[in-house]
C-alpha cells in the first residue's frame, strides 16, 4: 500500500513553511510484528503527525502484546479529521490501556501536551504503575 502524506505544518509557518507532499510505501504494524514472530512490545512509540488514530484502528488487538503505547496525539483532528485526542484516549481505553501523562511534553506550536502514554490494564495492576 502507498499513502500520499501533506504537511500537517502548512498551516503553522514558524514550524515548516513547505508544502511538501511525500509518497510513502506502507505496510500493517501487524504485519511487521508477524514477520518478527509476534514478540512482546515493551514501548511502541507511534509519531506519525496526525494519522495516529488511522494505524491504530488497524491493529488487532486482540492478537498483539503490546504493553506501552506513546502516541503523538497534539495533532489529532488536524490532518485526520475523523480523529481527535479525545477519540484516540477512549479508543485505547477500549481496547484494555489506561492513559498516563508524560512529563515535561507541552508543545508551545499547538497549546497542547504533545503526547499520550497508554499502559495495559494488567501490567498498570501487576507493576502498580502510578501518575506521577
Amino acid at each position: 500500500m502507498e499513502i500520499r502524506l501533506e504537511n500537517p505544518w502548512r498551516d503553522l509557518p514558524q514550524k515548516n513553511p513547505s508544502n511538501t507532499v511525500l509518497t510513502v510505501q506502507c505496510f500493517p504494524v501487524y504485519s511487521l510484528l508477524l514477520s518478527m514472530g509476534n514478540p512482546t512490545v515493551n514501548l511502541f512509540v507511534l509519531d506519525i503527525e496526525g494519522y495516529e488514530l488511522a494505524i491504530l484502528r488497524t491493529i488487532p488487538w486482540n492478537k498483539v502484546d503490546i504493553e506501552v503505547i506513546s502516541v503523538e496525539t497534539d495533532l489529532a483532528g488536524i490532518v485526520q479529521k475523523d480523529s481527535s485526542p479525545e477519540l484516540i484516549t477512549k479508543f485505547l481505553e477500549d481496547q484494555g490501556y489506561t492513559k498516563f501523562k508524560h512529563r515535561n511534553d507541552y508543545n508551545e506550536l499547538t497549546g497542547q501536551d504533545q503526547n499520550s502514554l497508554f499502559v495495559r490494564n494488567d501490567v498498570v495492576k501487576a507493576r502498580n504503575v502510578k501518575q506521577l
